[in-house]
């Protein structure tokens, strides 16, 4: 890193520019803050929301240290709660992955957006689903939603992580839209990481083609919507000022936790920011080690 906010990066293309990294330097947050975010110290909190991708596991790697920051936060005494935009499985399956990789997971310790699916008010009145995804989450969807046997029927196009979507597929769910249905996205991630330095397309890759085609913008059943951030502290009897997000995406993982009052930590630079004006951390580190060194430094100093 140079100095204490890093390197910038900068990415141009066709006329557009987006900064990496820079809300590390803006804001309420940063490095020479780490005791405390506005009056409460960190060393209070109690819950920490962790995200997976790109976070706790690259693919089928699982970062640096993740068995023993997750051990070193239970035994803090915080809970700690998987909090993931994973759209291609169920909660059960993260949670059997979480221990493959070497960390103690059970499936009440994950929470993901196909779980909570039947709170979004898009599904309030019932409309007919035409769904993108893994059959694993379709039978998730069919629980709380009437799944469309024909997109001629749909109200309403789902999508979720489908790595095996075709052109008439898109053709397909724009028909659904310009008839005027609702485009909800599990998540709107724009990349997903899978190890190795690489990523591939995320849901919000697709989401983004479908609304440039048909001028219908996604609402989102996951992170960063204030509805799953909520939910997910009513499980656990949690309250957002005792509560940390962390994870390495702006425009998900700290835009959702600072939309609802948690403090939150972005980790490395980031995914760059569709937002205008960024999110802004409370603290930005380099990985998953340097977040559990804040946290534990703050309950030493608290």
């Amino acid at each position: 890193m140079r100095g204490a906010c890093g390197p910038r990066r900068t990415r141009r293309s066709r006329g557009w520019t987006r900064t990496w990294g820079r809300a590390s330097c803006r804001g309420r947050g940063g490095a020479e803050r780490m005791a405390s975010v506005g009056e409460i110290p960190l060393g209070s909190i109690d819950t920490v929301f962790l995200d997976l991708d790109g976070c706790v596991w690259f693919g089928d790697e699982l970062a640096d240290g993740a068995v023993e920051v997750v051990e070193g936060l239970r035994s803090s005494g915080r809970r700690v709660v998987f909090l993931t935009n994973t759209s291609y499985m169920r909660a059960a399956t993260v949670a059997a992955k979480l221990r493959r990789l070497g960390i103690d997971a059970a499936t009440d310790d994950v929470v993901l957006p196909v779980e909570v699916l039947g709170d979004h008010p898009a599904l309030r009145d019932g409309p007919r689903v035409w769904y993108f995804g893994p059959d694993g989450v379709r039978d998730a969807v069919a629980e709380v939603a009437e799944l469309a046997q024909r997109p001629e029927d749909a109200e309403l196009v789902l999508l979720g992580r489908d790595t095996s979507l075709r052109y008439d597929d898109l053709t397909d769910a724009l028909g659904v839209l310009v008839r005027g249905g609702r485009l909800l996205a599990l998540n709107v991630d724009p990349q997903v990481p899978i190890g190795g330095g690489r990523v591939v397309p995320g849901i919000g890759a697709i989401a983004a083609a479908l609304t440039y085609a048909s001028g219908v913008r996604a609402e989102v059943v996951g992170k960063p919507s204030a509805t799953f951030f909520e939910a997910a502290m009513r499980r656990y009897g949690a309250t957002a000022e005792r509560s940390v997000m962390i994870g390495d995406t702006l425009d998900s993982d700290i835009a959702g936790g600072l939309g609802v009052g948690m403090r939150t930590v972005l980790l490395g630079y980031g995914s760059p920011s569709a937002l205008e004006p960024p999110p802004v951390p409370d603290h930005h580190v380099p990985d998953l080690r340097a977040a559990w060194a804040l946290l534990a430094g703050a309950t030493e100093a608290g």
